[in-house]
């Protein structure tokens, strides 16, 4: 039996960031919840953001944002990551220290920016849709941080990573999100982490986990679900954490749905 559905968003759910999530998603979400089945859309995104893209089910499931410094579920954050001020200003300060990378601040409830671009500002406020708050200094956030970003348009590679990685790589839990993205958290804050913190809070096993990912920030949370999908474009090292792939998301819902609940 299934209980949970994690389900990561871009690349997973999405092929193309503004590409709209398909309909039929949303009559199989509120299928599983009369069924007692969770969603939870587990991404490295906004808690904001995700609340937009699903609004037509927002109160039939919950969230692990900000690649899994954020639970929510219920008009509640269940866990909350916060990362030390002083070491969130640290990094920042490093990154924009690089002309041609760009800086995001996640707070709990908007992203801190300070961009050296007009092109940044239209990407993260109109073409990504998060809520911003653009600054000008550090004293002007006024929300908890969970966590700190760097994007770069040219695409994330090794020796932008290791130049982070040997000066904050033993301070924060960091990983790739995306093609261009590149986040820091809390020491052991990842997606398999959430998932086991919400498994514990919602008495559910692993055994009884669904979860579906592609890309390195999702592999914890691949290794925790018995029925773990990575995609079948995800990198071989996802692949091999995962005990299946899958094409598409809603097809392979469809499937499980059939499999757990047709012969009730």
């Amino acid at each position: 039996m299934i209980k949970l559905i994690t389900c990561d968003i871009d690349g997973t759910l999405l092929k193309e960031y503004k590409e709209p999530i398909d309909p039929e998603l949303f009559v199989l979400i509120e299928k599983f919840y009369e069924k007692g089945v969770l969603f939870f859309a587990t991404s490295g995104r906004q808690l904001y953001n995700l609340k937009q893209i699903f609004e037509p089910v927002k109160d039939k499931i919950g969230y692990i944002a900000e690649n899994g410094a954020i639970i929510f579920y219920k008009d509640k954050i269940l866990h909350k990551s916060v990362i030390d001020l002083e070491l969130a200003k640290n990094l920042s300060k490093k990154i924009l220290e690089k002309d041609d990378i760009e800086l995001f601040i996640c707070g709990e409830h908007t992203t801190y920016i300070m961009p050296k671009s007009k092109d940044f500002d239209n990407l993260i406020g109109n073409e990504i849709q998060n809520h911003i708050t653009p600054i000008k200094h550090f004293d002007e956030i006024n929300q908890d941080i969970v966590k700190v970003s760097f994007f770069y348009k040219e695409g994330i590679n090794d020796e932008i990573i290791e130049d982070f990685v040997k000066d904050f790589g033993d301070k924060f839990q960091h990983t790739v999100s995306g093609h261009t993205w590149y986040d820091f958290m809390n020491l052991n804050t990842h997606k398999g982490n959430a998932i086991k913190i919400l498994q514990n809070v919602i008495n559910v096993s692993s055994e009884e986990t669904v979860a579906f990912g592609d890309n390195f920030n999702d592999i914890e949370m691949l290794t925790d679900a018995k029925y773990s999908y990575a995609m079948e474009q995800a990198h071989d090292e996802v692949k091999k954490v995962a005990n299946y792939t899958c094409s598409n998301v809603v097809e392979t819902l469809k499937y499980l749905y059939n499999k757990f609940f047709e012969k009730e």
